[in-house]
């Protein structure tokens, strides 16, 4: 080891960190499963973006991309146009979490991990990099945003008010920092930029505005930019971690900064949720439950007469009272019904589905979802609380116009890690959402190159998701 790696241990945390990312990244990944993992992420993430691609937020993201066009320059997901590395990250990143469908992580905090891999792959494809290398910056992005979920004493999140994008720039500096071949002291000083623009939790209080969406890629986007600057010999201040106006002492609170910098023994990313529905991953254990009764039981609408949904404190709180904000009962755009617990119960009893569809306007401003939600009733069930984060339960109770009584509890939902999607489970998904864009030759072709890329180059993932040229 170099004098910067021994010294490491008493060293500032981003120092710490930087030693403990280069490292990792230095080894030779050969593990089948986790690189697979990854493969199987980069499609579900490519799909939540082209799935995304008619939305107002991506229209006007897509328009400032436009606007700082420049070199190294990169794809516009689901276009044939390019901008800069930092706006097609920008562009690209908010495509992938528009829908809300992208993956979960959930320990102390909530992450979505995939928030940076658009940004991984504009800058790999700027930098010509390797598939071996963008595979390579997923892992360290993930590594980075997932520690950021166990390493907090208290819910940064819940208690302290800041949000999780937050670490999207922490995570995408480091991973830019990977392709760029940054030494382990300008990498420090790219985690030390990053880490010096937070992200408060606003964004997720009551109504939901389309800010939900652009955060992660103006967070991604500040991430690589604290990479170049850095390796264009910009310094960050090293105690951003834990100095005296740090981010423990502003946002974060007590920390085990071990979590974050320890040796990368597995790496984490195999672990995370992927999604089935567009909402907040923490209602699809009940939106898993309602669909399971209204099937198993033929319910149709006209047949009910009460429901209850009992949920763990966190669910209740942020997914019906609205962090305190405006009440989740009360919904005038898409990016609150995808965070309405009672919302998606009422509309899945309604319909018998869960798609996109469902949270169309004229379905939540429909006469018949406001009378299924008028008979809707959210209630905290302490018994519920010591099964989260590890699970997220919930327990449906619909109650018919002839008294009968039906009811299911749900611990954790399909995509949890230990009942994952299939591939061809993830390939259906990618199809559903990526027809406005890709001819089905075309999807099948994305989904070939995403799911065996080690095969195949990052230019070539990047070309079978742009639409073919017009005559």
């Amino acid at each position: 080891m170099d004098s910067f790696a021994n010294t490491a241990r008493g060293a500032p945390v981003a120092v710490r960190l930087a030693a403990t990312i280069c490292d990792a990244a230095r080894r030779d990944e050969k593990d089948e499963t986790v690189l697979h993992a990854v493969e199987r992420l980069v499609l579900d993430t490519l799909g939540c973006a082209l799935g995304a691609a008619g939305a107002a937020p991506v229209a006007a993201a897509r328009a400032w991309a436009r606007a700082i066009r420049g070199e190294p320059a990169a794809h516009l997901l689901g276009t044939r146009e390019t901008s800069s590395v930092v706006g097609a990250a920008l562009a690209n990143c908010t495509m992938a979490r528009h829908l809300d469908m992208n993956d979960c992580d959930w320990s102390q905090d909530p992450a979505h991990p995939s928030d940076n891999i658009a940004a991984c792959l504009a800058l790999a494809e700027g930098c010509r990099a390797d598939v071996p290398s963008f595979l390579k910056s997923v892992l360290v992005a993930y590594e980075v945003q997932m520690r950021s979920t166990e390493l907090s004493k208290v819910s940064f999140f819940k208690t302290t008010g800041w949000d999780h994008t937050t670490f999207v720039t922490l995570a995408t500096a480091a991973a830019a920092s990977v392709l760029l071949g940054l030494d382990r002291l300008r990498m420090a000083h790219a985690l030390a930029i990053a880490g010096s623009y937070p992200t408060v939790g606003q964004l997720r209080v009551g109504q939901i505005s389309m800010m939900k969406a652009v955060s992660a890629g103006l967070a991604a986007s500040r991430g690589i930019e604290a990479a170049y600057l850095a390796s264009h010999g910009i310094t960050g201040p090293l105690e951003i971690f834990e100095g005296k106006r740090g981010m423990a002492s502003i946002m974060l609170g007590e920390c085990d900064w071990d979590v974050l910098t320890a040796p990368v023994d597995r790496w984490r990313l195999p672990r995370t949720c992927i999604k089935q529905y567009p909402a907040a991953y923490i209602i699809h254990s009940a939106i898993d439950a309602t669909l399971a009764l209204r099937r198993e039981h033929a319910l149709s609408p006209d047949r009910i007469s009460a429901v209850s949904i009992a949920g763990f404190g966190w669910l209740i709180e942020d997914m019906v009272h609205g962090m305190g904000g405006k009440s989740r009962y009360d919904i005038d755009a898409r990016e609150t019904a995808d965070h309405s617990l009672p919302y998606c119960v009422a509309v899945s009893l309604v319909d018998g589905e869960y798609t996109l569809t469902q949270l169309a306007e004229s379905r939540w401003s429909a006469p018949e979802l406001k009378s299924m939600l008028s008979k809707v009733k959210c209630v905290h069930d302490p018994a519920l609380d010591g099964g989260f984060p590890a699970n997220r339960p919930a327990r449906i109770r619909v109650q018919t116009v002839d008294g009968a009584i039906y009811e299911k509890q749900v611990p954790f939902p399909k995509g949890d890690p230990r009942d994952p999607l299939t591939d061809a489970q993830l390939a259906h998904k990618f199809r559903q959402l990526s027809g406005a864009v890709l001819s089905p030759s075309g999807q099948a072709r994305a989904i070939e190159v995403a799911l065996d890329l080690r095969r195949h180059s990052v230019a070539a993932l990047v070309q079978a998701c742009s639409p073919e040229p017009t005559a």
